[in-house]
């Protein structure tokens, strides 16, 4: 297949995405709103004016992008994907968005005889860069095997079903994170305003049953250390993915009712003005109506 890859929206994962394909040799054009993101990029790419622009270019188009607003702009919208599409062309949303938006996607897009993955991530920048992404594919067999060398540059590929069934999957995943986050630092504020030590609390639990990644990652290597700081995943990062289970759930008819409380004290940490801090900074809320801190020694 034409190794000519379009990449567009360059923040901080499609700026590693950007690098990652890059150092594996393939032929990259890209977009991103801001002109500033894209010449940082000049060398050893071709800069697109569009979206449109990008798709007449490639033979792979991928987008990541904030979610399902920016995701239905660039592919639809004016001077979108869908005007430079070419026939026989796959476009790959590696974005975290609504599956029903890639579903009406695909079906504009096969209109014009081009193909659609959705492909949302889990891991952040530094996975991306290194290659080691965890990759849910939801779209044709056929089609992944057309775009696999693209999509194993970036980490590991599994199929998870038709068109949507990425978006979903990836949806699970941070239901499950939102909530095991806030649950996590009730039940360590708990430990703590009862005299254990943080980080004895932290080891005890990992190594029980309250072991878990969120407790591992977030509590072990951020929260323990009062790491909240900005350029992480944020708070309205969170907030949103939970917003995207919460519509799913509607859609479905699914009662989400820790999903809807986990929400719910995201949006009490925004209202404290830490929308943009590292998402585990949730804990804090807890910390302060008890006046305890879970913090380690180092």
């Amino acid at each position: 297949m034409n190794t000519k890859v379009g990449l567009i929206g360059l923040g901080a994962m499609g700026g590693a995405m950007a690098r990652r394909l890059m150092e594996k040799g393939f032929d990259l054009v890209i977009f991103d709103i801001s002109r500033e993101l894209v010449d940082t990029f000049s060398k050893g790419t071709s800069a697109a004016i569009s979206p449109a622009d990008v798709a007449r270019k490639s033979a792979v188009v991928i987008t990541s992008l904030p979610g399902t607003r920016e995701v239905k702009k660039a592919a639809l919208g004016e001077d979108g994907i869908i005007e430079g599409i070419q026939p026989g062309a796959v476009y790959i949303n590696m974005s975290t968005s609504s599956p029903t938006a890639t579903q009406t996607i695909a079906e504009a897009f096969g209109k014009k005889r081009a193909e659609v993955l959705g492909a949302p991530v889990n891991g952040g920048p530094s996975k991306a860069l290194a290659g080691a992404l965890s990759i849910m594919v939801g779209g044709k067999a056929e089609v992944l095997e057309r775009c696999r060398p693209v999509l194993e540059s970036l980490g590991e590929v599994r199929l998870v079903g038709g068109v949507g069934a990425g978006e979903t999957v990836k949806i699970v995943n941070n239901l499950l994170l939102g909530i095991l986050v806030p649950a996590t630092a009730e039940a360590l504020v708990l430990g703590v305003k009862a005299g254990i030590d943080p980080d004895i609390l932290v080891d005890a639990v990992e190594n029980g049953v309250g072991d878990s990644h969120a407790l591992r990652k977030h509590f072990k290597q951020h929260v323990l250390k009062g790491d909240f700081r900005e350029g992480l995943f944020s708070v309205d990062y969170i907030r949103k993915d939970l917003d995207l289970a919460l519509e799913l759930g509607e859609d479905l008819k699914v009662p989400l009712i820790f999903g809807g409380l986990a929400s719910q004290l995201y949006q009490s940490v925004r209202a404290k003005g830490r929308a943009s801090h590292y998402h585990p900074v949730v804990v804090t809320l807890l910390e302060e109506l008890v006046g305890v801190k879970v913090r380690g020694k180092s």
